[in-house]
């Protein structure tokens, strides 16, 4: 069982498709040569300097305004944020100053990926949930839509604050800047809405479901 607002640890496979991905390789096409070999290589660090975690709230829908969503046919607002921690981060500047750029390059992708990847396990875990008191009692069948971060679609990114005012931040050790960056940066925040009028997609997140059509990350055959 896992309590709300509770740091939770995600564990993260950081497929080689998913790092392509966000290389931008297109859907199919595989990597050849030197680019290869680093890759297995790059894998194998990603995963060892990853730490995934964490947190997330249930709300009310009637809370949406305050984080400057607007409202939606739902049961609860779900709030969340993941990071892998700054392992990658470290490496890759480490990397960049030896004037290994692909390797750097290479370990940037990866990280995003592991991010993203903890997000949805942390969909997939809210999900499936079975502390019915933390819940209030609801049904382990309703649906989860689809993960919506601040300054995505008509979500403005100054909704960041709300997010890191009502999250426990800190003991994930992420931090908001000025700018509405978060630290470290593989960090993400989102919002998603569980109800039976909610887009169903059982806690992961998915191009083919989403609204925002123009992003550079959407999959070719969403």
């Amino acid at each position: 069982m896992t309590a709300l607002g509770s740091v939770v640890s995600l564990p993260v496979a950081i497929e080689r498709d998913d790092v392509l991905h966000f290389l931008g390789y297109p859907e199919g096409q595989k990597p050849f040569g030197r680019i290869a070999g680093l890759l297995s290589d790059t894998l194998r660090e990603a995963r060892r300097l990853v730490r995934p975690r964490g947190v997330f709230e249930l709300l009310p829908t009637g809370r949406a305004g305050d984080l400057g969503l607007e409202s939606f046919d739902a049961t609860r607002l779900v709030a969340g944020l993941v990071t892998i921690g700054d392992g990658i981060e470290s490496r890759s500047t480490e990397l960049l100053r030896a004037g290994a750029v692909t390797e750097a390059l290479l370990l940037d992708a990866a990280g995003s990926a592991a991010a993203e990847e903890a997000a949805d396990r942390l969909g997939a875990l809210i999900a499936g949930d079975n502390n019915e008191e933390a819940w209030d009692g609801l049904s382990r069948a309703s649906h989860l839509s689809c993960r919506i971060s601040p300054g995505y679609g008509k979500w403005p990114i100054a909704a960041q604050r709300a997010l890191f005012d009502l999250l426990p931040h800190k003991a994930l050790g992420v931090e908001l800047m000025p700018t509405m960056l978060m630290v470290p940066r593989k960090s993400i925040s989102f919002a998603m809405w569980l109800g039976a009028d909610a887009r169903p997609i059982t806690g992961l997140s998915g191009c083919a479901r989403c609204e925002l059509e123009h992003c550079r990350y959407r999959r070719g055959n969403a």
